[in-house]
């Protein structure tokens, strides 16, 4: 017996397929569109500053500490270390890759769905950076800064900051965290991924320590650089103008290591919430909170950051502590991420907040640049007095 549908169950079906297929067509258009916009070169925003800008690439090593993070045991700890620098001007010379060409390669072929970029391919980003060119020759010796990325990233991430820093006169070194940062890929070609113990769900205080380790050491190291005769910072490096920050993860280290070290003498936090000892720590240093946009401020965890932040800010002399948020701004405003050619994603995400992503980049730039000139270059700045009327979107919050 043959069965027999009725009428409007065959017109109920070739709706629903068709629905489907509309869905379908939908969403490969968009992933099409995405894959496009991803591949369209994006320039960075040009630096503000005087200087040109050179880059180098560092694999640094601590021979006195085992890597507990690291998949073999006994494994010493070491990290990739990339410095951004006032540099000799060279005319005519070809901006260094957003990465090296095997790290960008694999990046990039992780962050694919069919073929298409998820994110903005790192070969279309066009830096402002030229590779290891000398170190500029105006002064004897410029202010040192010590950068660490949010957890998952890379300091090249963060470039639009870092190359704004450096055109200014400041050199900056920014440390990789390797086992916590997606994926490394060393100059001689291994390769480094994430670890769960290098990206903890909970407990991350053991993390902050090693992290914070990691600083301690660069400081150390560049103490060894500077009187090293075989290098271009040889005497160079002013390290009695040392400031440390970092964005997310990366700013807790910050808070950490300044409570912990006098060299830092400076610092700034990102974005980052504290976790562990650093919600009690006090910090004499200048610093700096530099925040997403808390809005009204109504959660239990947006109150209980105020107050840790408060906490550590008591003892800092009056006057030469800040605590602002960006109106507009998300967790990864403060990173190259804002200026995606597709920022749709990140936005539905709530990584990326309405704020035009290069005008949040912009604001950062501005503030990060006021603090280290007024406490590292002894500047006064108008923007660290309040509110102003060319950044409306800034918030001074009370300490």
């Amino acid at each position: 017996m043959r069965l027999r549908f009725p009428l409007w169950l065959k017109r109920l079906v070739k709706i629903f397929a068709l629905v489907l297929l509309l869905l379908v067509l939908v969403l490969v258009s968009g992933l099409v569109f995405i894959g496009v916009r991803h591949e369209q070169t994006l320039i960075l925003p040009a630096p503000n500053g005087s200087y040109a800008i050179g880059r180098q690439e560092y694999v640094w090593t601590d021979k006195a500490r085992v890597d507990t993070l690291a998949p073999r045991a006994g494994t010493k700890r070491e990290f990739v270390v990339w410095s951004w620098y006032p540099a000799v001007s060279m005319p005519g010379a070809r901006s260094a890759p957003y990465l090296p060409q095997k790290w960008g390669q694999i990046s990039d072929q992780e962050q694919t769905m069919l073929g298409l970029s998820l994110k903005q391919r790192s070969t279309s980003i066009q830096t402002h950076s030229i590779e290891g060119s000398p170190l500029a020759k105006s002064k004897t010796s410029y202010p040192v800064l010590i950068f660490e990325p949010g957890m998952g990233n890379t300091p090249t991430q963060y470039t639009t900051l870092l190359e704004d820093l450096a055109s200014h006169g400041y050199i900056i070194f920014a440390i990789t965290p390797i086992y916590s940062a997606n994926i490394v890929v060393f100059p001689d070609g291994h390769v480094a991924r994430s670890t769960p113990a290098g990206n903890p769900e909970y407990d991350s205080a053991p993390l902050l320590n090693i992290w914070s380790q990691d600083v301690l050491f660069a400081m150390d190291q560049l103490e060894k650089l500077n009187t090293d005769p075989g290098t271009m910072f040889t005497k160079r490096l002013d390290l009695t103008r040392l400031g440390v920050f970092g964005h997310s993860f990366g700013g807790a280290t910050a808070v950490q290591v300044c409570h912990m070290d006098s060299r830092c003498k400076a610092g700034i936090n990102m974005d980052g919430y504290l976790t562990g000892d650093t919600t009690q720590m006090s910090l004499t240093r200048p610093f700096l909170f530099l925040q997403s946009d808390i809005g009204s401020c109504s959660d239990s965890g947006c109150q209980s950051f105020q107050r840790d932040i408060h906490t550590v800010q008591r003892t800092i002399a009056q006057g030469a502590s800040y605590n602002v948020c960006i109106k507009g701004a998300e967790h990864f405003n403060f990173s190259d991420y804002a200026l995606d050619n597709a920022p749709w994603i990140l936005r539905s995400l709530g990584a990326l907040g309405p704020i035009d992503g290069a005008r949040g980049l912009q604001i950062t730039r501005a503030y990060v640049l006021a603090f280290f000139d007024m406490y590292l270059n002894h500047t006064p700045s108008p923007l660290l007095q309040g509110k102003i009327s060319a950044y409306p979107e800034v918030q001074f919050l009370a300490p």
